[in-house]
């Protein structure tokens, strides 16, 4: 929204937090690019890979479901606070298997 000199509201906030919970899922960026103007055309234009492609098995559907909504290109398309988006994960934990340290892996 910044690049497009938009009105910015708390919704670029989740934005952010969605590329930081991808690079956690994945042990990648949301984007890889050479130059910052590069990154940039990048996170307005393309839509990013679904964690469940660079990490197969290990994101639960529900879980890469509100990451890839908080990284939608619309700030509409996003959770609308980061209060429903807490209590979207709060009703994810509750259906979520607990995994056992086998199940971790390196990135």
């Amino acid at each position: 929204e910044m690049a497009h000199e938009e009105a910015v509201d708390g919704r670029a906030d989740l934005y952010s937090l969605g590329c930081v919970a991808y690079f956690l899922l994945t042990g990648r960026l949301v984007f890889e690019a050479d130059t910052a103007i590069q990154m940039i055309v990048k996170h307005l234009q393309e839509t990013p890979f679904p964690p469940s492609v660079r990490t197969p098995n290990l994101v639960p559907p529900a879980l890469e479901s509100l990451v890839l909504a908080c990284l939608a290109k619309r700030p509409a398309d996003r959770p609308a606070s980061a209060a429903e988006l807490g209590r979207a994960l709060d009703a994810l934990q509750l259906q979520l298997e607990p995994r056992s340290e086998e199940h971790a892996v390196r990135w």
